[in-house]
């Protein structure tokens, strides 16, 4: 265990003593972020350090000083205060004070003034426009804020030194004084006035104790004492101080009107003379981008972790400690809702109380879940002392889900106190609406509540708008209003129980009331309520129907009841536009819920729902949110309305009462429910897309450095790298390597033409060979990079046979450079590289990335969202998207922890601050700038002792914040252990080594005694009774402390032992999506792809990929007929289709297929198909494809005439129907499936065979009739007739002519095989041949064997009307078409003879 301290580091200072190098040149180098200086800025003496290092031992060890040196402390500090108080008074005078003056202030104040002409102060120097200065020099002052001024003070207060603090002496004018104020009001209170912090035993301790009070008696006391002399003067003598205060407090001191008693001229005069300030010189945007607002800085000085605020921007957010009851109230809140996910009716015990401490955590203590996580960890987990097992109530997952709960409570909350304080304003004392005030739980409640006010005391509203100043609402009354004052309101109990009254039944599905039933005839009892506005009772029944409607449908327990049933029984379907239907093909992404029936919401668990709402927004789907069994479900939440009685008048009340239901739905509730369930399902679908996203990242992050065979040797576990490529790898692309020490530098880089030369292949590997390095890392723009990569194969085995014993062989990976496509070009790498071309400083994050992968994303800021971390995130906001993101990334860092010190002369290193527990970007930036104006952290609690954090800064982040390479530093600085815990942590070193407590009692000793325990014996912490010690800490502490001690322990034994995944070798298939960019979802076996012949040899050609990747087609491969030479058909640069057949990973190739039986339209759809969801409809996409084709028909038929005796409206099956009968080469002419400017010849070749022709009329010359040209293939005809003499029926007498030959046979190829198989068995030695139909209309099969065992081979015939096209060659009769096979087959056999002289190998073609 001795050996695990350096694991896990996170690239820090270099150690002074390095492992031996063969290359001293490492030493040197450009770096790249890891390193900074060793120099110490600071000059102080000995005595000072002294001091200074004995005052952090006595903080560190509890040292509280005693109550006399505490009050007089606090005595100078009331004096300090109440002095500066009064030079704020004496500034604002505008004459000079006379001794009258000065005593009654000393009398009222309490303070002795000075009597001098005027007191000097210091004051801040103001950057004001100095003629002698620079422009520079007074911009570089506008990025100095007011804490670093602070910071800069008290470390000179601290260690006694003469500082420039930023202050001069000059003469007091409280005239001049008052003018400056206007111009420079923020810095105005800026004089020596500042809080001392606590000390850091009150941050570790009581950090939530505050001198709130006594600063706001001071500053009250101070207000009231102001006052000019003629205010003093004009009071009644006799008056109490307390009088005089109250006066004060509701009187104001006159100095918002004290601009009046100056000179127009002196104020202008000011004006003109004002410093710039940073508006001025910057736009607001850019203020915005850099951090520099108003909002920035009081982020950044608040004491609540960065992120904790953020969350809340844009809303009020006082960030006061949360009261136990309001905690209480949000756990329960939290439990319920993930209860409710989980499906469990009750949260258990332990589930709800580890809750509710975090939720304390999070409001009271203001910690981060990284914290939380590994300092808090005894309230959610325990440990099994039997077994030891930890167990986990609460995972690190439901830390974060507690989180994200935690905000949208904090919302509802704020909507919910917004609501009671409308119904306060408004008067409403309506103890329904206070009754369910109190047990809303959802923001949709909220919003049920606010409707059904506003529409049950809209009276009301309107009075209180009238009467305040606010804009006034309109007084346009509703149709419900207007019916309210009419006799209709009398009439609403006829209908039976009020909308409340269902409400309560509909939500305890329970009928509690029931409704009286009225004898009368629900028309003959309407008729007594006609008024002038309802003249008739159907109007009268109408407009009762319409208010009972509205109240059902805005009752609170109406739509929560819903809510209820619409959470269980909803579902969605889902069916294509007219568009849609034609876009979303088979390998459309949208094709497998292209329809969808009743699927219920509870099985949306992915982002398939955003898919469903892209194509509803773009128009291609259709969506329908229903209820699933919608009649059943409407007569069961009837029976909580209607009466159950059985005569004829209750019945027709009971269908007028379900008519008020029905409308209810329609109207209003259908409506509601329908956009609950989209806005649930839709925030479901991102929250889990981001979540898989987060995922992702962290999988790629969470890695440790590379480590080969030989990782034990590497120099603080990093590896020493060189990383090459080749950029888009073309011939005229150099290839460009750099070297990366483990210190994170770049020590050399060389650039070679390529590597196919002798001397260049020499240079790179001389390169590789001197600087020795553990791996080296290739990778490139594109799949080019596989040539390099074969080269480094060799080059590096080559390498590895020649090295010698002592020195580890080298690795060869590949790299992925996701992370360094974006740094290359970023303004970031131009600033750290400026020098170095694009692929070299692509090259050096390549390196990065195998020595730490983390600080390679920290770094990309919101280019995090250009990397595919799902494939559907592209559906997400942009924003949620990225907060998910850096969620892993705050993982990942806080595990690792930053070495701060480092942080301040490293950029790239400083990146990863911001996502330390507790900071964010403007913490981060704004420790940094303090560090780098007071010099490096010593120790982790010179964080407290120079001021540098607040207290909940130094919580949250103090065991991430590493202290390394420091001389004389606690060796727990560079550990997990919080500080808090330190004396903790020491006890358990003593206990193991057995040291005695007095010897314990020294600092010194301490430190000692806990190196010697990490250092050397480790495993003596393992004889610790860690419960016991935990019983004993539980009662001193009052809380759990098992975890800590473990955690404790565990650090001890490892000091930040690295939590990341050990890094794995890439395995083939990741290499090759790595070089290609090609996944299994866009190329497999069986895949279809289009190819480009590069070249043709012998009977290979090869042909090249649209990724680049190449390819090769052997001659077996190239046709369905026999091929001897692979240039008969195919040729380069033809693009073809190819059939994947089989892919070599490994050698980045792949077999393919040119035939056409393999690569016949469509065939792999089957593959490439995303599977159908499970509730898909086939049954209506069926009736839809069969409507439309209907359709189609019926138009055709409508739409398509021409005048021609042999024109029929037919199909193709149709046309084939109709000639079934007809002798051979009858035909008809039909409308075209292609289109309208295309028609179909379809005519009768054989029995059962029929030839489609496809006809293109080039021009129309009317609207029904046929166009005057018709084209088919190359060959162009005036008319119908000319086409059907010259073509078809010519053709058909062709076809007629090789029918008629003697070798024809019919009944088609096994016909033909079976012929010619008989007739080469009676006579073995010779040949035989025939022909027959093909099953494609318009051809004959050739069919011929050699010999009675040789297999038979299958030639194509095409008939043209002027003869027959054998193998590219045209014949104009049946005769010259035999002797034209025979020639080529002959000329073929002479081809395959193996010697000049030897005997042909077939016999003769038979006569």
């Amino acid at each position: 265990m001795a050996g695990r301290p350096d694991e896990g580091r996170l690239y820090g200072r270099p150690d002074d003593a390095e492992m031996p190098d063969t290359n001293p040149s490492d030493e040197e180098g450009e770096p790249i972020g890891y390193d900074h200086d060793d120099n110490d800025d600071d000059e102080e003496d000995e005595e000072d350090e002294e001091d200074d290092e004995e005052e952090a031992r006595k903080v560190a060890e509890g040292f509280i000083v005693s109550d006399e040196e505490e009050d007089q402390e606090s005595d100078d500090s009331a004096e300090v205060t109440v002095r500066r108080k009064k030079r704020k008074k004496v500034e604002e005078y505008d004459e000079e004070l006379d001794e009258e003056d000065l005593d009654l202030l000393e009398e009222n104040t309490g303070i002795k003034l000075a009597r001098s002409a005027g007191p000097k102060l210091k004051r801040l120097k103001r950057g004001r426009e100095d003629p002698v200065g620079s422009s520079h020099e007074k911009s570089d002052k506008f990025f100095s804020d007011d804490e670093e001024v602070a910071v800069s003070r008290g470390a000179a207060r601290r260690y006694d030194e003469p500082v420039d603090d930023g202050y001069e002496e000059e003469p007091y004018d409280d005239r001049a004084r008052y003018h400056r104020r206007d111009a420079y009001d923020d810095m105005g209170d800026f004089i020596a006035d500042e809080d001392e912090d606590d000390d850091l035993d009150e941050v570790l301790g009581d950090r939530h104790r505050d001198d709130r009070n006594a600063r706001y008696y001071d500053e009250n006391r101070g207000r009231r004492a102001k006052g000019g002399k003629a205010i003093m003067d004009i009071l009644p003598e006799g008056l109490s101080e307390d009088v005089v205060s109250d006066m004060y407090d509701i009187f104001g001191d006159g100095g918002d009107y004290e601009w009046a008693l100056h000179d127009d001229e002196l104020v202008s005069t000011d004006k003109e003379r004002r410093e710039p300030q940073l508006s001025d010189i910057f736009e607001p945007s850019e203020l915005a981008e850099r951090m520099l607002t108003e909002q920035d800085d009081a982020i950044r000085t608040r004491d609540v972790p960065e992120r904790l605020q953020m969350r809340f921007e844009g809303l009020k957010k006082s960030f006061e400690k949360a009261s136990i009851e309001e905690v209480r109230e949000e756990s329960s809140w939290i439990a319920r809702q993930m209860c409710r996910v989980r499906g469990w009716d009750q949260p258990p015990e332990k589930f709800l109380k580890s809750i509710n401490f975090i939720v304390e955590f999070f409001n009271r203590e203001f910690l981060e879940v990284p914290h939380i996580k590994d300092h808090r960890r005894d309230f959610f987990t325990e440990i099994d002392k039997t077994t030891g097992m930890t167990t986990e109530t609460l995972t690190t997952d439901d830390l974060w889900e507690i989180y994200d709960y935690d905000y949208k409570y904090q919302s509802f909350a704020d909507r919910r106190d917004a609501l009671k304080d409308f119904v306060a304003k408004c008067h409403l004392d309506d103890e329904y609406v206070s009754e369910w005030i109190n047990k809303m739980e959802r923001v949709e409640e909220i919003a049920d509540m606010t409707d059904y006010i506003s529409l049950k005391f809209s009276n009301r509203i309107n009075a209180m708008h009238q009467q305040s100043k606010a804009p006034k609402r309109p007084t346009n009354k509703s149709l419900y209003e207007i019916s309210l004052q009419t006799r209709i309101p009398e009439f609403l109990p006829y209908f039976g129980i009020t909308a409340r009254q269902f409400g309560s039944n509909y939500m305890e599905n329970n009928r509690r009331y029931y409704p009286e039933d009225s004898l009368g005839n629900p028309e003959i009892e309407a008729e007594a309520y006609i008024s002038g506005s309802f003249i008739d009772p159907y109007r009268v029944l109408k407009a009762t129907k319409d208010i009972l409607a509205q109240e059902i449908a805005f009752d609170p327990q109406v739509r929560k009841a819903m809510r209820r049933d619409w959470e269980i029984r909803a579902v969605v379907s889902v069916q294509p536009t007219d568009k849609g239907f034609t876009v979303i093909d088979e390998l459309h992404p949208m094709h497998p819920f292209k329809y969808l029936r009743e699927k219920p919401i509870s099985h949306f668990v992915d982002g398939q729902f955003l898919q469903i709402l892209k194509g509803e927004a773009d128009n291609l789907l259709t969506v329908k949110i229903d209820v699933a069994g919608y009649d059943q479900w409407l007569n069961r939440i009837a029976e909580f309305y209607i009466s159950d009685g059985y005569s004829d008048s209750v019945q027709q009340w009971n269908v007028q009462r379900k008519d008020v239901l029905e409308l209810a739905l329609r109207d209003h509730l259908v409506p509601l429910m329908d956009k609950y369930v989209r806005e649930k399902l839709r925030m479901e679908a991102q929250e889990y897309l981001c979540k898989a996203a987060s995922r992702s990242l962290q999988a790629k992050i969470n890695i440790g450095p590379f480590r080969g065979p030989d990782s034990d040797r590497y120099k603080n576990g990093i590896p020493r790298v060189v990383t090459i490529s080749s950029g888009n790898g073309t011939m005229k692309d150099p290839v460009m390597a750099v070297f990366v020490n483990p210190r994170g530098k770049v020590v050399d880089q060389i650039q070679v033409p390529n590597l196919r030369e002798e001397r260049h292949w020499k240079d790179m590997m001389d390169f590789i060979r001197s600087r020795k390095p553990n791996v080296v890392g290739v990778a490139g723009y594109n799949a080019e990079t596989r040539r390099l990569i074969k080269h480094m194969q060799t080059m590096v085995s080559e390498i590895n046979q020649q090295r010698d014993s002592i020195t580890g062989a080298t690795d060869l990976v590949v790299v992925d450079d996701e992370a360094a496509r974006l740094y290359k070009n970023s303004k970031r790498a131009q600033e750290e590289f400026a020098d170095f071309p694009e692929v070299m400083r692509y090259c050096i994050a390549l390196a990065r990335r195998l020595q730490n992968p983390v600080l390679e994303y920290v770094g990309l800021g919101r280019d995090l969202l250009a990397i595919p971390h799902h494939q559907l995130q592209h559906l997400v906001p942009e924003d949620q998207l990225f907060f998910y993101l850096e969620r892993a990334l705050i993982n990942v860092v806080n595990d690792l922890g930053v070495d701060l010190n480092a942080a301040i002369h490293s950029p790239y290193l400083a990146n990863a601050l911001q996502y330390i527990a507790g900071f964010g970007p403007r913490k981060a930036q704004s420790i940094l700038k303090k560090l780098d104006n007071s010099g490096e952290l010593e120790s982790r609690t010179a964080l407290v002792l120079r001021k540098l954090t607040p207290a909940n800064t130094f919580m949250n982040s103090a065991s991430y914040l590493r202290i390394r390479d420091v001389d004389g530093a606690d060796i727990l600085d560079d550990t997990r252990i919080h500080p808090q815990d330190y004396e903790l942590a020491r006890k358990m070193a003593g206990d193991a080594l057995e040291i005695d407590e007095d010897v314990m009692e020294n600092f010194d000793n301490k430190v000692a005694i806990v190196t010697r325990v990490i250092t050397e014996y480790p495993d003596k912490l393992n004889d610790l009774i860690l419960d016991d010690y935990a019983v004993v800490l539980r009662k001193q502490y009052h809380q759990p402390k098992r975890q800590i001690l473990e955690h404790i322990k565990h650090e001890l034994q490892g000091p930040y032992h690295d939590r990341r995944q050990r890094y794995s070798r890439p395995s083939m298939e990741e290499t090759f999506i790595m070089v290609t960019g090609e996944t299994k979802q866009v190329l497999s076996e069986g895949f279809i792809v289009p190819a480009t012949i590069t070249s043709v040899r012998g009977k290979i050609a090869n042909c090249v990929l649209g990724s680049g990747l190449e390819g090769m087609i052997y001659v077996d491969n190239a046709s369905d007929d026999r091929v001897m030479n692979i240039g008969d058909v195919l040729q380069p640069g033809e693009t073809i289709n190819c059939k994947v057949l089989r892919i070599d990973r490994e050698k980045f190739l792949v077999d393919l297929s040119a035939k056409a039986s393999d690569t016949k339209p469509n065939s792999d759809f089957p593959l490439r198909k995303l599977p159908d969801d499970k509730y898909y409809d086939r049954v209506a996409e069926a009736m839809a494809t069969d409507k439309r084709k209907a359709n189609r028909r019926k138009q055709a038929k409508s739409t398509r005439v021409i005048n021609h005796p042999l024109f029929r409206p037919f199909n193709h099956r149709q046309a084939e129907v109709y000639l079934q009968d007809r002798q051979r080469g009858d035909l008809v002419i039909r409308p075209s499936s292609r289109g309208y400017d295309h028609i179909a010849v379809t005519w009768k070749v054989d029995e059962g065979i029929y030839q489609h022709v496809d006809v293109l009329e080039l021009k129309q010359s009317n609207e029904y009739g046929s166009g005057s040209k018709l084209q088919i293939e190359d060959t162009v005809f005036e008319d119908l007739d000319e086409l059907i003499v010259t073509y078809v029926e010519a053709v058909a007498r062709k076809v007629e002519e090789l029918m008629a030959h003697s070798k024809y046979q019919a009944g088609g190829i096994e016909a033909l095989e079976e012929r010619l198989a008989a007739t080469t068995r009676a006579n073995p030695k010779m040949s035989a041949y025939g022909f027959c139909l093909s099953e494609k209309a318009g051809y004959f099969d050739l069919g011929f064997k050699f010999n009675a065992n040789s297999p038979m081979m299958r030639w194509v015939i095409k008939v043209l009307p002027d003869g027959y096209r054998l193998r590219d060659t045209a014949h104009p009769s049946v005769d010259d078409l035999i002797n034209g096979f025979k020639r080529r087959q002959a000329a073929e056999a002479s081809r395959r003879r193996p010697h000049p002289h030897s005997h042909p190998r077939y016999p003769p073609i038979k006569k």
